[in-house]
């Protein structure tokens, strides 16, 4: 009879199901010696509560990475607050309470006892004039400068309409030549100049005095009063600036529509631009931007030729600026904050910015205020509104108000219109007789303008 192994009797221990009661440990001790299980389960224990306190302990953040859970909500918070703010903000327009700044109450002529009245004249038209003047919300002018390096002369004026609610902008340009009287030379470039000069000699006196801000209220101001228009900021840029910001994008492609070859020592402006499709750099663009001497009808052709330019130049824009371009951005808006003197805050120019990228080429609709380049009595050259004409642009594009601008307040002054007998039928004539040429952005950049 064999000897059996002291376990060879003893049932074989099976593992415990899953949920079962975990009182009864003496299963672990098969040998029948509980005389340690006590000291066992005390020791059991301690380890347990050991591997719970570091179990909690893993799971506590240290303080750094606490700090980055921190850092990352506050971040989250910003970009969110940030687009909310993008979505909703809309620059500062004037409201009810503010005074309209023209003058609203219908011009009355004077005549003598007898004397029938001129009908051409203000005030003289069957028009009604009354009205509340109530701000349409999402409607803004603007008005754009850019003069030479002397800062004393207006190579352009530009007053821009954004119409944030179709999505349109609407680029009214004033030759240099607009015919405004009660200055020097009695045109527009005139009247920047002097205010500009005058602004120069109180910046002499008062440092905080901004020379090119005051020039420019002077001139919206003006503007506003004649034309009978709100100006909600104003923008003047010199040539450097356009130099840099064009460089700054890589150039910007157009057709210029024929040779242009100029040469002004004194000026130092030397103009030499093949006819053709090509990019322009900076000091090109310039030239480009500059150059009349061509034309047949100088200052206009010049005129239509930024219209060239500015199609050209929202189109490079359109296509350079995006999130991940960062340097692009970067450089373009170091040469604007450089080279720009505005009233708009950068928030403004922020809005203004993400209006004009989702603007559509075929959205944008640029014109030459309407008029005629004419000579006086004297033989000097003038660009003559058509005051019908110009009336009735205001009331279509930059009337930001629900009441229609009416004849009888309209340039109350005929400060766009010198006394001459040569310049005044012009000035008088039907809307009719003038050309309208409007130009749509998609247009000139498929076809360009020809320029005699």
């Amino acid at each position: 009879m064999s000897k059996n192994t002291p376990n060879e009797d003893k049932e074989p221990l099976t593992p415990k199901c899953a949920g079962e009661p975990d009182d009864d440990i003496s299963q672990y001790y098969p040998d029948g010696d509980y005389e340690s299980m006590e000291d066992d389960d005390e020791t059991y224990q301690a380890l347990l509560k050991k591997k719970q306190k570091n179990r909690r302990k893993r799971g506590r953040m240290t303080r750094s990475q606490r700090a980055l859970i921190v850092g990352i909500f506050i971040v989250y918070a910003v970009v969110l607050m940030a687009a909310a703010w993008m979505i909703f903000y809309r620059p500062e327009v004037p409201g009810k309470e503010t005074e309209i700044p023209f003058d609203t109450n219908p011009v009355v002529q004077e005549t003598i006892p007898g004397e029938e009245k001129n009908p051409d004249m203000p005030g003289n038209r069957e028009e009604n004039s009354g009205g509340e003047y109530l701000v349409q919300d999402g409607i803004y002018n603007i008005l754009v400068v850019g003069h030479d390096r002397a800062a004393s002369l207006a190579d352009v004026i530009m007053l821009v309409n954004c119409d944030t609610l179709n999505g349109d902008v609407t680029v009214m340009q004033l030759p240099r030549d607009t015919c405004v009287e009660n200055f020097v030379t009695n045109k527009i470039n005139a009247a920047y100049s002097t205010y500009y000069n005058a602004a120069l000699k109180e910046a002499h006196k008062d440092d905080s005095v901004d020379p090119y801000l005051m020039a420019m209220d002077d001139l919206a101001t003006l503007l506003e009063q004649n034309l009978c228009i709100q100006i909600h900021h104003t923008a003047v840029l010199n040539l450097d600036g356009l130099v840099n910001i064009v460089n700054a994008l890589g150039g910007v492609e157009l057709y210029v529509p024929q040779n242009m070859y100029y040469n002004d020592p004194e000026q130092d402006l030397y103009i030499d631009l093949k006819e053709g499709y090509q990019t322009l750099d900076g000091e090109q663009a310039e030239d480009f931007v500059r150059f009349r001497s061509g034309y047949m009808q100088a200052d206009l052709g010049r005129v239509n030729a930024q219209k060239i330019f500015m199609t050209a130049l929202l189109q490079k824009l359109k296509s350079s600026f995006s999130l991940a371009n960062t340097s692009t951005l970067t450089k373009v808006a170091e040469e604007v904050f450089r080279n720009l003197h505005t009233d708009l805050k950068v928030s403004d120019i922020l809005f203004y910015a993400k209006f004009l990228m989702k603007v559509d080429l075929g959205a944008m609709n640029m014109l030459t205020i309407p008029g005629n380049a004419v000579y006086d009595s004297k033989g000097h050259s003038y660009y003559v509104i058509n005051r019908a004409a110009t009336r009735d642009v205001i009331n279509r594009y930059y009337n930001i108000y629900d009441t229609e601008i009416a004849d009888s307040i309209f340039d109350r002054n005929t400060t766009f219109c010198l006394d001459d007998y040569l310049l005044e039928p012009y000035y008088y004539a039907d809307a009719e007789t003038v050309m309208d040429e409007m130009y749509n952005g998609q247009e000139v950049n498929d076809n360009s303008i020809e320029i005699p």
